[in-house]
């Protein structure tokens, strides 16, 4: 009898892209689950086999064996980035989001390779080991086609009916299909797969409905100041929602109608009709605060408004999300870049527009221009008369263009121009960005203070100590802000907020946390590099700490607050930060709050206090509640939510 064959030719890229995956999950993850191993598995079974077949009827062995090349230096190129991009900016980067700063990632490059940990390097053991193959195993190629066929056929259905094994109380088969949470998909499926999953994610982004949980009725605000108490009208939406016929416009509706409105509180109102200057400091940290090098920030920090369990997520387009969020107070979609994405579609109830409708003036500036983020378009669709970025301010001959990020100082500067224009009041937004990335090597402001820095803090490492040397051009900018307004006679009746957008890159975290650590004694662990300050500053008010968890989603309804503007707080999705605690939550869907974290992939939670007997209960309510918060937020946005529903903006 004839001895079967079997065409094994397949093996040639199945054992190193296997391998390649094991090598990914022990270096990310530290491990690989079963079910997880179980669905890379029968993926990169079906994957290999298809392509083994595909040759096999071209029958040319060599392009076979260049294709084999090619593919796998670029999964293990691949992963080599992902692997940086992950621990660099706490996120799986996607085609959607990298797409739109190609430009960026391309200018720091070097950068980002030399970020890279000598574990990453080990991705490339794959090139080697399918070169090894070829050179010295001989694998059989002939027999029929039908069993490779069979076999690959065969391993594609066990993956899908694999592809929701293992999942906890959250479905992973879910996750996948709205690419809600990129940590969990390369977890649960491999890094080849992601690749695969990111690409057809171009098209499909989330499916068009979502489904929103039912939630334990919120408890009811105390009316704090009786004859102030918030009532709002919702007869003209009501009648609205009564006639809509699309799904997912019913589904806001009837979400957004079912919360509760809060109430004023004692901190109602205390800014009222007064100036408000809104600062997003590029790359803030704690560090900034220095009581000798940066004074009048240090001032600010004491002598203000500190909220000291405020946190900034790192989202995946960070500056230009975490901008976004603090205006609209909306979770960004985690596979585009938001900004850039909804640019243009008008936004009725963002920050800019309350200010705008309560007769400010408001307009924004920023020390570089649109190579990033569109906000040509995106500040006049959230409520700003007008923007002006560096190609404007750089119509004055007299601006100095400096090497590397532009000044702070210098932008503050400019923007006391527009304030002495201001008619009345006015909301004057300024972006920063002298103190971006790079700080390991030259720049003009990364070095202008470097001898002062050095005096004060002579054992910093260089990255640290050029930091500080752009936070003091900032410091700077402030004093004369400060001064200004006291010339001016309107420092009793302007406030300043100051915030950042994400932590300092590449950095050394563990050593940023322990300099940090005496303004706040909390920052350690995984999740402390993301606790980042929040200060808002007017001369006659503080010092006050705030302690309640929060975050940037909850700055628009804060600040709302503060100057009594006319809002409905049901239509954010943060909350007043007053109003007592919060729950934060990070990027893909992990939360932090006084009691402890939640880590969406593991679906565990660490308790703070390890006595703490937190239930499931509680945890699965908290979870209900974030997965609301994201869901409707996409559908909001989705829908150009508020452009249709203008007539429930305020004012109502």
């Amino acid at each position: 009898m004839k001895k079967l064959k079997f065409d094994l030719r397949f093996l040639y890229l199945f054992i190193p892209m296997l391998l390649l995956e094991v090598i990914f999950h022990f270096v990310q993850f530290e491990g690989i689950d079963f079910f997880s191993f179980l669905r890379i598995f029968f993926f990169v079974s079906f994957l290999s086999l298809f392509i083994a077949l595909i040759f096999r009827w071209i029958k040319n062995r060599k392009a076979y064996y260049i294709f084999g090349i090619v593919l796998m230096f670029w999964f293990s190129a691949y992963s080599f980035v992902e692997l940086i991009f992950k621990n660099s900016m706490n996120d799986f980067y996607s085609f959607g989001t990298v797409s739109d700063g190609a430009g960026r990632i391309a200018q720091y490059a070097l950068i980002f390779v030399q970020s890279a940990k000598p574990s990453y390097y080990l991705c490339f053991a794959g090139i080697i080991v399918y070169l090894l193959l070829h050179r010295f195993v001989k694998f059989n190629e002939k027999g029929p086609y039908q069993l490779p066929a069979i076999f690959a056929i065969l391993s594609f259905l066990l993956l899908v009916v694999s592809m929701d094994l293992g999942s906890g109380v959250n479905s992973i088969l879910k996750t996948y299909g709205t690419f809600s949470n990129k940590t969990v998909i390369v977890d649960k499926y491999g890094i080849q797969h992601f690749f695969f999953r990111d690409l057809s994610a171009l098209v499909y982004k989330v499916p068009e409905t979502i489904d929103i949980v039912d939630e334990e009725p919120e408890d009811a605000e105390p009316v704090l100041v009786p004859e102030r108490k918030r009532v709002i009208n919702d007869t003209q939406w009501k009648s609205i929602a009564a006639s809509e016929e699309n799904a997912n416009m019913q589904t806001i509706d009837k979400y957004l109608m079912s919360k509760s409105i809060t109430q004023p509180n004692e901190m109602t109102g205390i800014f009222k009709d007064y100036n408000f200057i809104y600062f997003m400091v590029e790359a803030g940290d704690y560090l900034m605060i220095d009581k000798d090098l940066t004074p009048t920030l240090y001032k600010m920090y004491t002598e203000g408004i500190h909220f000291s369990n405020h946190h900034t997520p790192l989202y995946s387009c960070a500056t230009g999300e975490s901008e976004l969020v603090s205006y609209l107070s909306i979770f960004p979609y985690v596979d585009v870049c938001t900004p850039n994405y909804i640019a243009g579609i008008q936004y009725y109830e963002a920050l800019p527009y309350l200010f705008k409708n309560a007769g400010y003036r408001t307009f924004a500036l920023h020390n570089w221009r649109d190579e990033f983020y569109e906000r040509k378009e995106i500040l006049p669709a959230v409520g700003f008369d007008a923007y002006y970025d560096i190609d404007d301010i750089w119509q004055d001959k007299t601006i100095q263009h400096t090497n590397g990020w532009q000044s702070d100082s210098m932008l503050i500067e400019q923007a006391i121009k527009h304030i002495d224009e201001a008619d009345g009041k006015f909301f004057c937004d300024i972006i920063t960005s002298v103190m971006h990335f790079p700080y390991d090597e030259s720049s003009y402001w990364g070095d202008y203070y470097l001898d002062e820095v050095s005096a004060v803090h002579p054992d910093w490492d260089i990255k640290f100590k050029r930091y500080m040397s752009k936070c003091m051009d900032f410091d700077k900018g402030l004093e004369i802000l400060l001064n200004y307004l006291e010339e001016k006679g309107i420092a009793d009746t302007t406030t300043i907020c100051i915030y950042p957008d994400h932590r300092p890159y590449w950095m050394d975290y563990d050593k940023l946390m322990e300099l940090t650590r005496p303004l706040d004694p909390k920052r350690s662990g995984e999740n402390g590099i993301y606790r980042e300050p929040l200060i808002i500053y007017n001369k006659n008010t503080g010092p006050i700490v705030n302690e309640n968890y929060c975050s940037t989603l909850d700055h628009a309804p804060t600040i709302a607050n503060l100057y009594d503007l006319n809002y409905d707080p049901r239509l954010f999705m943060g909350s007043d930060i007053f109003d007592g605690e919060k729950t934060v939550i990070l990027a893909n869907g992990n939360w932090i709050n006084s009691r402890g974290f939640y880590d969406a992939t593991t679906e565990k939670f660490t308790p703070n206090d390890p006595n703490d007997q937190v239930d499931n209960a509680y945890v699965s309510r908290i979870n209900s509640s974030v997965q609301n918060t994201i869901n409707i937020s996409y559908l909001i946005m989705d829908e150009d939510y508020f452009a249709k529903r203008s007539a429930i903006c305020s004012p109502r």
